[in-house]
């Protein structure tokens, strides 16, 4: 899976009171393998999951911590959701993973179908341990994926080709440069199922004047997109268009 889509990181912490030192022990494996590919397995699954079963992507929560306690004989004793409601050493900075959200997670788990090996010490013991981690889902690709006849412009998903579009078709002349107009223009505006282009809110600003040659730029657009579908049926899309202008 790429990286622009998955990103993942682990504090991992031996279960054993003040006995041992973390150094001094060898993580868990699942299926041989580190616990870091366990990780990206499990949130590869939830994503296929999550398109398979057409779980709304706005219902998937994009971060989910787990804690894992595997004990000596490598069972998963416990299983424990990391987020901002817990305390200690299960405390994260983020909300808690939504019930859509955990259920994929467990349904990856079992789909996963691995078995742990327990962390050992040096000189070969197992010992009980418990792996913090935190997985990060991608929901956008989710979104896309469930998503089959995407908002396009010109053909394309928009994104830079309509910025460079509309920004060749605003005049920011000496009108602005030299009165020092500068600043974010920010504009929400629909597409209608036909095609059509209205114009919902300017959010931001710096000059009025300005705001009429970026929405007469968003008018000019009429016909060079298309809409996006769901089971085949054109649906109003907002789309957010922002741009900084520069008194260079």
């Amino acid at each position: 899976m790429k990286n622009c889509f998955l990103s993942i990181s682990a504090i991992l912490f031996a279960g054993m009171g003040s006995l041992f030192a973390q150094s001094e022990v060898t993580p868990p494996a699942f299926n041989g393998a580190v616990i870091k590919v366990f990780m990206t397995r499990m949130a590869a699954t939830v994503e296929k999951i999550a398109v398979e079963r057409q779980i709304p992507a706005d219902s998937i929560s994009p971060v989910v911590g787990i804690a894992l306690q595997i004990d000596k004989t490598g069972n998963v004793a416990e299983w424990r959701y990391m987020d901002n409601t817990q305390e200690g050493r299960d405390h994260a900075e983020f909300a808690p993973a939504t019930a859509a959200t955990r259920r994929a997670m467990e349904e990856a788990y079992a789909r996963l179908g691995g078995t742990w090996s327990p962390a050992t010490l040096a000189d070969g013991s197992t010992v009980s341990y418990t792996s913090r981690m935190t997985i990060r889902i991608p929901v956008e690709k989710i979104r896309r994926a469930q998503d089959a006849d995407p908002l396009l412009f010109m053909g394309e998903i928009p994104g830079e080709n309509f910025h460079n579009w509309a920004k060749m078709r605003v005049r920011y002349d000496g009108r602005f440069t030299e009165k020092g107009v500068e600043g974010l223009v920010h504009v929400r505006f629909y597409i209608e199922p036909d095609g059509r282009i209205t114009i919902g809110e300017v959010v931001q600003s710096p000059d009025e004047r300005l705001t009429k040659e970026v929405l007469r730029a968003i008018r000019s657009s009429k016909g060079k997109w298309t809409p996006r579908k769901v089971r085949g049926v054109p649906q109003r899309t907002a789309y957010d268009y922002r741009v900084n202008y520069h008194n260079n």
